[in-house]
This record gives structure tokens, sequence and C-alpha cells, in this order.
């Protein structure tokens, strides 16, 4: 009977599979130049895939993915999503393969709820205030230790998120304290409203390990047509805090913008400027630069040009 119910098994499960909505997706940035970090110690500007420097070169991590979603009854859809570490210029994916995503969930009118490895509540909440997507080599939110976005992923994460209500969302986190040495359970939560041409967002994250600390931020936008302008500020540890401004303005199909972060614990500063634009289907140019001068951190300068392919 054991030998029967075997294939059986695998029968169904091949059924299911049929019935799921799955999809590979990916990203690949291809650029020429040096990250800030890199100039920090004295690399040469090369070519690069964005998963060089452990995901620090070029404005984007090449990275491939699975996702999918199956309609599981009663109006709830369950879904899950796994992401690979950043790809190298060698073809290399760092262990842990699936690092940057490996989630599944359930979703329905209520909402999605969402377990396991997962960007941060802080970081899915104000990621959009960044007009230049954290840029891996150049980001000067991420080198002046300011950024609004700045808690990083997270393992065994179990996160809400709501639908619209109104304008208004709210995302919630939490991560036990397991068996790591020092680690706390964690609680994490981030509000957005966006009405318009205005959208404001405020986030928060207890401290994730022993002789932690907290971290709170908030940030706004608003789209005057001509360009739409940002306003941030975060709060964490010691030597993470500061204000953060920034500006992206259409010109035709070319996007034009700058950022600047300025740390008030250190006195450090960063600045960013960027132009890009999506050539053919799925596929987008750009050109960066950026300077750092972090007093107590990394000082440098970086650029790349490069293509951004996407499918």
């Amino acid at each position: 009977m054991k030998h029967i119910l075997v294939p059986i098994a695998l029968a169904l499960g091949f059924v299911g599979a049929a019935q799921a909505q799955m999809t590979i997706y990916g990203l690949l940035d291809a650029s020429y130049g040096k990250s800030v970090y890199a100039d920090s110690i004295d690399e040469k500007a090369d070519f690069h895939s964005g998963g060089d420097n452990g995901s620090g070169e070029g404005n984007s991590t090449s990275r491939i993915g699975l996702k999918g979603t199956t309609d599981v009854g009663s109006g709830l859809k369950a879904n899950f999503k796994l992401e690979t570490n950043g790809i190298t210029s060698s073809g290399d994916i760092p262990s842990p393969f699936f690092a940057r995503q490996a989630w599944v969930g359930v979703s329905g009118g209520f909402g999605e709820v969402r377990l396991g490895r997962q960007d941060s509540v802080a970081f899915q909440t104000m990621i959009a205030y960044d007009f230049n997507g954290a840029s891996n080599g150049i980001s000067a939110l991420g080198y002046a230790a300011v950024g609004p976005w700045l808690p990083g992923r997270q393992s065994r994460s179990l996160q809400y998120i709501s639908p619209s209500m109104g304008g208004a969302t709210l995302q919630l986190g939490f991560v036990p304290e397991g068996n790591d040495v020092g680690a706390k359970n964690t609680f994490s939560a981030g509000a957005t409203y966006a009405a318009g041409p205005l959208s404001v967002s405020a986030t928060f994250e207890t401290k994730r390990a022993e002789g932690g600390s907290n971290f709170a931020s908030v940030a706004g936008s608003y789209d005057f047509g001509l360009a739409k302008v940002m306003l941030g500020y975060a709060d964490g540890a010691e030597g993470v805090k500061g204000v953060s401004v920034g500006f992206v303005a259409p010109v035709g199909p070319v996007n034009i913008g700058a950022l600047y972060g300025k740390n008030s614990d250190t006195k450090g500063a960063a600045y960013e400027v960027f132009v890009n634009a999506e050539v053919l289907k799925g596929t987008y140019a750009y050109a960066e630069f950026g300077k750092s001068d972090a007093k107590t951190g990394i000082k440098g300068t970086g650029f790349a040009v490069g293509v951004i392919y996407t499918f």
C-alpha cells in the first residue's frame, strides 16, 4: 500500500502545482564603475554585476527568484517568494542561496500575513522615499547612516500587511528571540498615508539584540508635477541619526534626481546624483555619482554607468 500512496501523493502534488500561478522573475544589473566603498580601499573602476562586493556595486542587486500564488478557497490565497542572494560577475551566488527572500503566507480581504525571511517593516515602509532605490554603490542615505529604511532583512519574521483604508496602510512585524545568544523579541510597525501628491510614513522597530537600540524614522514626499521632493529623519543606534532630503524630476522620459544625508551624531554627510530612463521594455539605463565624508566611517567617491534588465 505504501508503494501505491507515494506516486498518488506525487501526482496530487503536481496537480496542485499546475493550479498555482508561479512566476520566475529576476533582475540583472551590468555596470562600469566603482562603489564608494571600493574607492575607500583604493580599488579601480571595473565592469560589475550587481552582486559584486557583497551586492555593493552598481545600482541594484542581480538576482533571480520564484514567486507564486494559489487560490485555496474561502476568499484566501496562499503565496510564497524565494529570491537568491546577489549574483556576482563570476556567476556565483553566495550562500545562503535564498538570502534575500524566503517566505510563505496567506492573503485575503483582511490583508496579508507572511512568515519567513523578508525585508524589514521599516525597509518596506520607507524605501519609496529613496528616489534612487538605495543604490548599492553610492547610497547617500546609507553611507551617511540616516536612511529611514535602514534596518535590514530578518529571518523567522512574521508580518501583517493591511489593505488600504482610505489611503492609509499599516504593517506589523514580530521576530522571536529564538536560540540566538543575546537576541531580543523584536516588534516593528510601519504606517503610510497617501492622498494625491502627498505621502507620509512613520516606522518603529525595537532592538534586535541585547545592547542594541530601537529604530524610528519618519519621511514624507510631495509631487509638485515638475519634481517630487522628500524629507526624512532617522533615529537609531549611536551614529545612526540625522536628516535626509532629495528630489527627482522627470525630463521627458528621463528621471534626474539627487539625495543628501547629514548625520547629526558623527557630523558626516553624503550626497548622490543620478539619471535613469526606461530605454526598452523592462530595460533601464542609468548613470550615478556619489560622495561620502562619513567622518567616522567610509570616505570616498563612487560612480556607475549601467543597464538594468528585469524579467
